[in-house]
C-alpha cells in the first residue's frame, strides 16, 4: 500500500470521536432530544451508542491500528470502515430526518477514506 499518512489520520479521527460519542451517548452525557429518536425504532440513545462505539469506531479503529502497523489486509480494512462510516451518516440523517454540520464532516471522511483506499488497491 502506498502512503497512508491520510488514511491513517482519517481514520484515527473517525474512531476516536465515534468512540467518544458512542460512550457520551451510552453514560448519558450527550443527549441530543428524544425528539431525533422520533422516527427510528430506538427508545433511548443506548443501542445507537453502541452501534457506534462497537461498529463505527471499533472498525475505524481497527483500520486504523492495521494501516499504522502495515498489517496486510489493511487497504480493506480501511475500505470497509469508511463504508461503514458512510451507511451510517447515511442511515442517521434518513432516521432522525434532521441535518447538522458534523454529519457533512463524516459524510467527508467516509467519502475521503473510500476514494483514498480505492486508489490505493
Amino acid at each position: 500500500m502506498k502512503d497512508n499518512r491520510l488514511l491513517l489520520n482519517l481514520q484515527s479521527f473517525n474512531a476516536a470521536t465515534a468512540i467518544a460519542g458512542g460512550i457520551g451517548l451510552i453514560a448519558g452525557w450527550i443527549n441530543p432530544g428524544s425528539e431525533m429518536l422520533e422516527h427510528t425504532d430506538f427508545t433511548s440513545y443506548y443501542w445507537p451508542g453502541v452501534i457506534l462505539l462497537c461498529i463505527v469506531g471499533g472498525s475505524a479503529l481497527f483500520a486504523a491500528i492495521s494501516l499504522a502497523r502495515k498489517i496486510p489486509g489493511a487497504a480493506i480494512a480501511s475500505l470497509l470502515a469508511g463504508i461503514i462510516m458512510l451507511f451510517w451518516i447515511i442511515t442517521e440523517v434518513a432516521s432522525i430526518r434532521s441535518f447538522h454540520f458534523l454529519q457533512a464532516v463524516y459524510l467527508a471522511t467516509s467519502l475521503a477514506i473510500i476514494a483514498k483506499t480505492n486508489e490505493n488497491l
